[in-house]
């Protein structure tokens, strides 16, 4: 990985809380999205960020998908489920 970082585009609008790039084509190889709820419905954000990576720059290849929340991130998703407790302890 070369960068992680927030990326957001303006016409038309889609953000995405964290994209990292990698090698020098700085090609896009995972995509997250972060919520403050105690839960959240893994399937259905994972449907979002799928939906908002098709406007990422260059050919991502396949990247990978990541989801956040306080303290529960629901259903069989393929996603990486993070959670507080992932990156404070706890």
């Amino acid at each position: 990985m070369v960068d992680v970082g927030r990326w957001w585009r303006d016409q038309p609008s889609v953000e995405i809380d964290a994209v990292a790039l990698a090698g020098r084509e700085r090609r896009p190889v995972l995509a997250g999205e972060a919520k403050w709820a105690r839960r959240v419905d893994g399937p259905r954000l994972l449907r979002t960020l799928e939906a908002k990576a098709e406007a990422l720059p260059g050919e991502p290849d396949a990247p990978r998908y990541a989801v956040g929340a306080r303290e529960v991130v629901d259903g069989d998703a393929d996603v990486l489920a993070i959670t507080a407790a992932d990156i404070f302890g706890g």
